[in-house]
């Protein structure tokens, strides 16, 4: 097939079978993103349970640091996986990825309290969050690089979109989650046994996800690459030497790009609840409230920005969107001080548009980078460096902010400084609308 031929292929509506395989995808996304969080939700929880200390303040940022060092992990993971789904195809990989945090999120509802075990109930905790990070490691990307191989050319970022919208909502069910919990207990039940339900049910709901993803055909772009490379035998040289010797400027774009929407979501929808409550006079419901609003707000704007980047291109969105980030957050946070809940979702929704804006593009962007037959491994190694780099440890340095200079607007400057250096990063990137999968765009635009 030409590469002409090709592009024609790809832009002919999705056949039945094409769509419910990205929504396999989107749902197995959905399952691994709702159990991952779930330890960020019930931080305070795991605080008094698992990492006991006089000082609260202490044992919370002992919490957060657990869950930060489960992004240290993801580049191994992503390496991992990359190598899996760039060698023995996207399905083998999604499907091993879905079952390991499964299995680990419904352990970790098991594991008995400090008070029980001693010193043993904190080395599980952060054991079972390392296998869930190596787990988080090949998700992403391995969700991306199947959707955008699977969708129209002309409807990537629209069906990309589709990842990130999935990754919000599997966030959404877990804070609603945590709330229903919190608010229809007792704080002894909740500590006792309340906690440990939604951990469980991530078991069965993982086989579901394992089940839809096996019965999934790996996309014909990849196969075809496949068959490409074998004729002309390109594999003997691995897809993670190949993206490290020609296409580490995609791979450090990636990391770049990455960095402010990974704060704004960690920070603000997934620490922001904890910090709402203990720093800025909001209760505990208010807080959590705010929070599941504001998933929403960036529900909406994801799909809306999605659908313009299919016919604008995908720089200009994450140009503004970093600007706007730098410009809307001193004012989304001098909202939040008013401990007003309205103008407190305004405040978020403010700094949320131009997180939205790059979030709309990066799915279709980011794969479009690279060659299909390094996507998975190239997408792996600059997403999860970003990640680790910046937004994984967003809550454990937005806590230490504030812990250290005792300001509860330390966490803006974060917001910042990553905004910066994702601007940074898309002055610097190419347009990749018209790129063909198979070669990446950055060849492309060489040649």
């Amino acid at each position: 097939m030409t590469v002409t031929q090709h592009r024609s292929a790809q832009e002919k509506r999705l056949e039945p079978s094409q769509m419910r395989a990205i929504v396999a995808a989107c749902i197995g996304n959905f399952l691994e993103w709702y159990e991952f969080v779930l330890y960020g939700y019930f931080a305070a929880v795991f605080a008094a349970l698992f990492f006991p200390q006089e000082d609260p303040a202490v044992a919370l940022l002992t919490t957060f640091l657990v869950f930060g060092v489960s992004f240290i992990i993801r580049p191994l993971g992503g390496v991992l996986f990359g190598l899996v789904g760039d060698r023995l195809g996207r399905k083998a990989a999604l499907s091993a990825i879905i079952l390991m945090i499964s299995i680990a999120t419904a352990l970790m509802g098991l594991v008995p309290p400090y008070a029980s075990i001693g010193v043993l109930a904190p080395i599980l905790i952060f054991l079972l969050r390392l296998v869930q990070g190596l787990s988080a490691g090949g998700e992403w990307m391995g969700a991306v690089t199947y959707i955008i191989e699977t969708a129209p050319a002309s409807k990537r970022a629209w069906y990309g979109s589709f990842q990130t919208i999935t990754i919000v909502l599997g966030m959404f069910v877990a804070a609603l989650t945590s709330l229903l919990i919190t608010t229809s207990m007792s704080p002894e039940a909740v500590l006792a046994w309340g906690w440990r339900i939604p951990f469980l049910v991530a078991l069965p709901l993982g086989l579901i996800g394992l089940y839809m993803r096996l019965r999934l055909a790996d996309p014909a772009e990849f196969t075809e690459a496949k068959a490409e490379a074998e004729q002309g035998a390109e594999t003997a040289r691995s897809p993670l030497t190949r993206v490290l010797r020609e296409h580490w400027r995609s791979v450090l774009l990636v990391a770049g790009l990455v960095a402010s929407p990974t704060m704004c979501t960690y920070v603000l929808l997934v620490w922001g609840p904890t910090f709402f409550a203990g720093q800025l006079g909001y209760t505990d419901a208010e807080a959590r409230n705010i929070g599941l609003v504001s998933m929403l707000v960036l529900v909406a704007l994801v799909l809306a920005f999605a659908k313009a980047c299919d016919r604008i291109g995908r720089r200009p969105f994450i140009r503004w969107g970093a600007a706007l980030v730098i410009v809307a957050t001193p004012i989304g946070f001098l909202l939040l001080h008013t401990q007003l809940v309205g103008l407190a979702i305004l405040g978020i929704g403010l700094i949320l548009i131009g997180d939205a804006m790059m979030l709309a593009a990066q799915p279709a962007l980011f794969a479009e980078l690279f060659p299909t037959a390094q996507r998975y491994s190239g997408l792996a190694v600059g997403y999860n460096l970003g990640v680790v780099l910046f937004g994984g440890l967003g809550p454990l340095v937005a806590q230490a902010l504030v812990t250290a200079t005792g300001s509860s607007w330390s966490p803006s400057w974060y917001l910042v400084g990553g905004a910066v250096i994702s601007l940074v990063a898309a002055l610097f990137t190419p347009e990749t609308k018209h790129a063909e999968l198979r070669t990446g765009a950055i060849r492309v635009a060489s040649e």
